[in-house]
């Protein structure tokens, strides 16, 4: 039968286990990078296999850099006036969105299996 100082042995093994499993699970999840400008999709990047450094340029009313990383993307510079696209950083988890107001620019990082809820319109 167990004793006392048993389960203080078992239990933090337990315990790391359990966090070490959530946390290998989340950092594989890398999702899928949504560009889209006036509402229109232009484009998707699987970030989880971005393996190279990537300038993305998008003409409009603003010039507009994204900058796509291995598992991350951010907007690397912009001619918008307020600059908080920039501001924002590198967005890398299923959820996240970098937005440039000005220039009508999302960046949105969805998971591989994400469908639609729903459309408006």
């Amino acid at each position: 039968m167990f004793k006392k100082k048993d389960l203080l042995l078992i239990i933090p093994f337990l315990i790391l286990g359990v966090f070490l499993l959530f946390w290998t699970q989340k950092s594989h999840d890398a999702g899928i990078a949504v560009i889209e400008e006036n509402g229109n999709e232009i484009a998707r990047y699987d970030l989880a296999t971005q393996t190279q450094t990537e300038v993305i340029d998008i003409g409009g009313d603003y010039h507009i850099k994204l900058l796509l990383e291995p598992g991350k993307i951010s907007f690397q510079s912009s001619d918008c006036p307020d600059q908080i696209c920039v501001r924002t950083g590198k967005i890398s988890s299923p959820g996240q969105v970098a937005v440039c107001l000005p220039a009508k620019v999302v960046v949105r990082i969805i998971g591989k299996n994400s469908q639609v809820d729903g459309t408006t319109g």
